[in-house]
């Protein structure tokens, strides 16, 4: 794990942030994965559970490929690849999970005046002539801004825009990522006016904000009881939205 914190407005880690049937959830999940009941989940428990769930629903074992994508799983949980998923590990992965099933309006909620401030900063840099809405070509302009200084920093040139203009597909792969972006940071448009307001924005960035957030819950390496969850102290942090 790393020794980086996430903060949450109310117990500064986004654990706070779960109701106590989440929580309970998450508890009782963690606890069907870890088969040898050692407050670990190594991938054998993991592909023992599998199986098990499996065969249950389906009558049958997992054949090659179900077996293959369920190993994928597990490694997408062992973000540090060490082997086995420890409750923190586990938490980190599934926490951003549940809150993304909440209403967005509600995430907004949750944020800190200083990520709304920084939000708002961001959402600025995208609003070209500051009449509160981003238009598709807004967009388009900012992610192009965005992309041709990133290659200038990777390419180590003083004019932004040399790389792409001088090679054909470093152009074309720049113009495929900010098709993308920008297709994403429009669907805040749900009214489809063709603009994003800032309302629509920071709800619809709520969950990436949230992400965004160290997480403090790694520096504990057991599993706390319902009864003994504590707040957990940590700076106030807040890492950009890109």
């Amino acid at each position: 794990m790393t020794d980086f914190v996430w903060s949450c407005p109310d117990c500064e880690n986004l654990l706070g942030l779960l109701t106590d049937e989440e929580m309970i959830e998450l508890m009782e999940s963690f606890d069907d994965l870890d088969v040898d009941c050692d407050s670990r989940i190594s991938l054998d428990d993991f592909l023992k559970y599998k199986h098990r769930t499996f065969k249950a629903k389906y009558k049958r074992a997992m054949d090659l490929t179900e077996v293959e994508g369920a190993i994928e799983e597990f490694r997408r949980l062992d973000k540090p690849n060490m082997g086995e998923v420890d409750w923190w590990s586990f938490v980190d992965s599934r926490i951003v999970e549940k809150l993304s099933d909440r209403p967005k309006s509600e995430l907004v909620s949750c944020l800190t005046p200083h990520e709304i401030s920084e939000a708002k900063m961001f959402f600025r840099s995208f609003d070209a002539d500051s009449d509160g809405k981003i238009t598709l070509r807004e967009a388009e302009k900012a992610y192009e801004r965005w992309f041709a200084s990133l290659w200038s920093k990777v390419l180590n040139c003083s004019d932004s825009m040399t790389g792409p203009k001088t090679n054909p597909e470093l152009s074309r792969r720049v113009g495929e990522h900010v098709k993308v972006n920008v297709k994403i940071f429009m669907e805040a448009d749900v009214k489809k006016h063709g603009t994003v307001s800032w309302s629509q924005f920071l709800r619809d960035q709520s969950i990436y904000i949230l992400a965004a957030r160290r997480n403090a819950a790694n520096l504990y390496k057991i599993k706390p009881r319902p009864d003994e969850m504590e707040i957990i102290e940590a700076e106030t942090t807040y890492q950009k939205l890109m």
